[in-house]
């Protein structure tokens, strides 16, 4: 095939899809236009992310201690780890491997994992209604970026994206099968079942919480299958048996269980497990969880009044008791991070929306389309602060970063530098440890290990203006003890 044979290809293939296009429906393109800015604004943000805490951690292995250079210094990496640290060996090796690649190719795909993430959310709710819902999926959106209490660590930083962002992608993409065949009987696909093997075990495998809820998910999937079918199809006990297997390596990997037996809980069982319960249901009902909450009850009776199918009306109660299941099996866990209700209101959020697309009724359609509407003008306030906020982080880590590549250049080993402090949950940084006080401090000494020191701390913490807003770091330059 020569060149002109290629260009024409090209050229009817451009053809077709202009076509297409032109012929899609106003909400089919409304929801293409509405992924494509959101895909946009998240590259935007992603580029103006710098590595964050764990990040430079992740850029050495865990079996030599030398800077990764490969696939395989990872694999070897991940297999120590996995024995002696945490068993989401999957997801690490991800976080790990894209230290080795240059910053941008992350940007690019993380961007893209976080507008996919809407539109599978929007296919779980919608199951296999063909005509697109723009203002449910402008809610999803609109959910995503509010209701997280800390933005920034779960979709921009770079270890937290693939730890919670991309194994809630993982997760949702593995329940998608169900989402279609609980509301209309798949016709059989030989690539269905391996596909669901393998989506099943990555899925099981990816998050402690946010997997367990998935777990909950496909077994009440198959338990209404058999109800109603009186058989569930290959494909799905194959995704079930690939999740558990998942599950399995992730919860008895020998790491997490050294960690286990170096911080020992004094206390009693049943305390522990009564304060572990408080502290999740403080989780669920926090900030913008209680929001979801009540908006799925008043959504669920609104659908319940107008008695949709038993498939309608069971659907939204699964990925309900998803989020539950996501958010109470971190009482399995002694610490319960805000980054870990990533999963459980992304379940909540999908819950919401799959009762939204089954409501009927002209003036139901318009209160939504009001409140996305007004939820808009919110988030682009939100935006603008959140911009702000995370390119002056970005901007204020660049000057450091060039000044501590400068000191290792001129041959100096001990530096100490200042801390920098944001202000919104937006960016990255907020929450997490930038540098603190003591040199032998894992995130100084990591640090300082990117960078070529052989020590490095803070003895300040500073910030920049942010009109409106305040910051004891900018006040005090106190370093926070976080």
């Amino acid at each position: 095939m020569d060149l002109f044979e290629v260009t024409a290809d090209l050229e009817k293939e451009e053809t077709a899809l202009k076509a297409k296009w032109k012929a899609a429906p106003l909400p089919a393109k409304l929801a293409a236009a509405m992924a494509a800015l959101v895909f946009l604004a998240m590259l935007a943000l992603n580029c103006l992310t710098p590595y964050v805490a764990d990040d430079y951690t992740f850029s050495f292995s865990y079996a030599t201690g030398e800077r990764l250079t490969g696939l395989w210094d990872v694999l070897q990496s991940q297999w120590y780890h996995y024995f002696h640290w945490s068993g989401r060996f999957i997801i690490k090796c991800l976080a790990q491997f894209f230290t080795v690649l240059p910053k941008g190719v992350f940007d690019l795909l993380n961007a893209a994992v976080y507008a996919g993430l809407g539109l599978v959310l929007h296919r779980l709710a919608q199951g296999q209604r063909q005509r697109f819902a723009p203002v449910v999926l402008a809610l999803i959106y609109l959910s995503l970026w509010m209701v997280s209490p800390v933005f920034g660590q779960t979709n921009l930083w770079m270890c937290g994206s693939f730890n919670y962002l991309w194994a809630t992608f993982f997760c949702a993409a593995a329940l998608l099968p169900y989402a279609l065949h609980f509301h209309r009987p798949l016709s059989p696909r030989r690539w269905l079942a391996p596909a669901c093997l393998l989506g099943g075990l990555v899925a099981g495998w990816a998050s402690e919480n946010t997997s367990a809820g998935l777990l909950v998910a496909l077994v009440l999937c198959v338990g209404f299958f058999l109800w109603r079918d009186k058989k569930a199809p290959l494909w799905a006990w194959l995704g079930l048996l690939g999740a558990l297997a998942g599950f399995a390596l992730l919860i008895l990997a020998p790491g997490n269980y050294q960690r286990q037996d170096a911080a020992a809980d004094p206390r009693g069982p049943l305390t522990v497990l009564a304060v572990r319960f408080l502290t999740a249901l403080d989780k669920l009902v926090s900030g913008g969880g209680l929001v979801l909450l009540v908006l799925f009850a008043a959504l669920f009776c609104l659908l319940a009044l107008q008695k949709p199918k038993a498939s309608g009306l069971l659907w939204p109660l699964v990925l309900f008791a998803a989020a539950l299941g996501a958010n109470f099996a971190m009482i399995l866990s002694p610490v319960y991070y805000d980054r870990s209700t990533h999963g459980v209101f992304t379940f909540l959020t999908a819950a919401c929306a799959a009762c939204a697309v089954q409501l009927e009724g002209r003036e139901v359609r318009r209160v939504l389309a009001a409140g996305a509407a007004g939820l808009t003008m919110a988030a682009a306030v939100q935006f603008v602060w959140a911009g702000y906020d995370i390119a002056s982080f970005f901007a204020m880590k660049q000057t450091r970063a060039s000044e501590l590549a400068a000191r290792a250049a001129a041959g100096e080993a001990e530096v100490v530098t200042y801390a920098i402090e944001p202000y919104t949950r937006w960016c990255s940084g907020w929450g997490l440890p930038d540098l603190r006080q003591d040199p032998d401090d894992w995130v100084c000494a990591d640090t300082a290990k990117y960078y070529g020191l052989d020590s490095l701390s803070a003895d300040e913490a500073r910030t920049y203006p942010f009109p409106g807003k305040t910051n004891t770091a900018f006040e005090t330059g106190e370093i926070p003890d976080i």
